[in-house]
């Protein structure tokens, strides 16, 4: 049957366009120039399969019928096997929609090609949607009942499906009209499908073929995941391997996923230092399958671009670490590493990263004095708390305070594992403290306190009680101690208020007194952290009148009424 979707060629094609070009425009766009180059079909076809399934999720399979209608078999075939699964779920709705899509770009072709190479599929559909009768010849065609066709008076044929019924009467009147014999085999081959056996062994064919793009078996897609000797790697002379002969890569290298690099980090740096050539066509293939090993890995359903470049972003902060980590902030250097080392080690030397801080925080988290106080990760506020809670994920995660949009996110360069470092460095060091502060215990509380207890509040109001001379009874303070103890915090005839240097000095010498600790190794691992907090003190309560203090608004102690 003649096809009435293949575009036609036009006058003044654009004989230099490019998959890279097009792959960088709307799909829409991109879709037009294709239709007027010259040569759609070997433009398409020149262009990975992956990047096709892009293409055709950029335009919409609908409106994408001109490029499904010049894609050779091999890219329809990952269209489907991105396309109609749930995990190890056939989903036959998309089966159903899929057929009627290759249906229209192009009949004979897909005809020919679901009987050779999708037989089991094509069947496996059919035994959920329809029920076949034969025509016996004693029985008359009036015998069946009103909802069953044929279109040989041999064959019977009830359309379970509401929903599939068009596609399904499309499909079997093409293959009537394409092979009769061919048709009437399909049919009375039905009666032998066991569909969990078939969609069983669908499964495993199509989990092999894209085991060979990085969509590796669960079990083996963690891997990427594995922590990894850094020092190993960083011993080995980075020498650039010398390419002899090397044939080019059998098929293009996709372009989608390192097309989607957006930060201009370590690992986009050295990519840029690369020249155009098989060494670079080799990092875009593995840059792809490391994409699709961790979409497998971290079990997402990924059909469009915006959820591609979250796992791009990944790909590359875990990238960028790790070069960060072999090669410091040597561009040359990192390139050298690029072309002698696996992506993927790479990849494992920058999560191992994030995976030593991780076990750091679950070894202290363990013994720490807060867990057996019985205290939540919200006792150290929420940015620490934040940061502990993101360390401690199954695969840790850097901690934002919603200042992307975004309460976690992945690491995306060694500023961001320094960073979290030192936060846990600095809760570590305060949490001893507090075992030495508090080794009987948090004292009870006289009332209910307007704040809920963190380390800032319970550290303050501790000084604040033992500067005013309070019973060690009770944890808490009255409005009226809380005001005293503020008149003598404040530099006395300035405002908006600072806190006195004295005060500074007593409160470090409670500490040292209760703790047993020296000043100098208090200042050294804290100095930073107790400063903080007195300018957290400057700014929120300031420029508040004493008497205007209001213990419902004084979240850095613990007030009653």
């Amino acid at each position: 049957m003649q096809n009435t979707h293949r575009p036609r060629a036009k006058k003044g094609h654009l004989s230099t366009l490019r998959p890279r070009e097009l792959l960088q425009l709307p799909g829409k766009k991109a879709l037009d120039l294709i239709l007027e180059s010259g040569t759609p079909a070997s433009l398409v076809q020149s262009m990975a399969e992956e990047d096709v399934f892009w293409l055709v999720q950029d335009i919409g399979p609908e409106d994408a019928l001109p490029i499904l209608s010049v894609a050779s078999n091999d890219q329809w075939q990952y269209l489907l096997d991105m396309d109609l699964w749930q995990r190890d779920r056939l989903r036959i709705d998309s089966v159903n929609r899929w057929f009627a899509l290759l249906l229209q770009a192009d009949t004979e072709r897909f005809l020919i090609w679901a009987l050779r190479k999708h037989r089991e599929l094509v069947k496996l559909h059919l035994s959920r949607n329809i029920d076949v009768k034969i025509r016996n010849q004693d029985e008359s065609p009036s015998d069946f009942a009103k909802d069953y066709f044929t279109f040989d008076n041999v064959f019977y044929i009830h359309i379970k499906s509401k929903d599939h019924y068009h596609t399904i009467r499309q499909l079997l009147e093409r293959l009537a009209e394409h092979d009769l014999d061919k048709f009437h085999q399909v049919l009375l081959e039905l009666n032998h499908v066991l569909p969990a056996e078939s969609e069983e062994n669908l499964y495993r064919l199509r989990s092999v073929r894209l085991a060979e793009k990085g969509f590796l078996p669960f079990d083996e897609a963690v891997g990427i995941y594995q922590h990894i000797d850094t020092d190993a790697l960083v011993e080995k002379k980075p020498e650039v391997q010398k390419i002899i002969q090397q044939p080019q890569p059998s098929e293009p290298a996709p372009l989608s996923a390192s097309l989607l690099i957006q930060d201009r980090n370590l690992f986009y740096k050295a990519l840029k230092r690369i020249e155009p050539g098989p060494a670079l066509e080799r990092l875009q293939m593995e840059f792809a399958a490391m994409c699709n090993q961790i979409i497998s890995a971290d079990g997402l359903m990924v059909r469009d671009k915006e959820k591609l470049a979250s796992v791009v972003r990944k790909a590359c902060g875990y990238l960028a670490i790790g070069l960060e980590r072999l090669a410091g902030n040597d561009t040359a250097r990192a390139c050298l590493f690029l072309q002698k080392t696996p992506l993927s080690q790479v990849f494992r030397v920058g999560y191992s990263a994030a995976l030593n801080l991780k076990w750091k925080a679950e070894k202290w988290f363990r013994k720490s004095w807060f867990v057996r106080e019985s205290l939540n990760l919200s006792f150290w506020d929420d940015e620490w708390g934040g940061i502990l809670e993101g360390l401690l994920k199954k695969r840790p995660l850097f901690y934002t305070g919603l200042s992307g949009g975004e309460l976690y996110r992945e690491f995306r360069n060694s500023s961001d594992i320094s960073y979290c470092h030192s936060a846990l460095e600095q809760i570590m060091a305060l949490d001893h403290l507090m075992s030495l502060l508090f080794a009987g215990g948090v004292l009870p509380y006289r009332g209910k306190a307007w704040q809920p207890v963190n380390y800032k509040n319970l550290l303050l109001t501790s000084w604040a009680r033992d500067h005013l001379d309070l019973p060690e009874s009770d944890g808490t303070l009255l409005v009226n101690d809380m005001k005293t103890f503020f008149r003598d915090l404040w530099t006395k005839g300035q405002k908006p208020y600072r806190v006195d240097e004295k005060m500074k000095q007593s409160f470090v010498d409670w500490l040292t007194m209760r703790s047993g600790l020296p000043a100098a190794d208090l200042l050294g691992d804290l100095g930073k952290t107790f400063e903080r907090l007195f300018v957290e003190i400057e700014t929120e309560y300031g420029s508040v009148s004493i008497q205007d203090l209001d213990p419902r608004y004084v979240k850095h102690f613990l007030v009653v009424l």
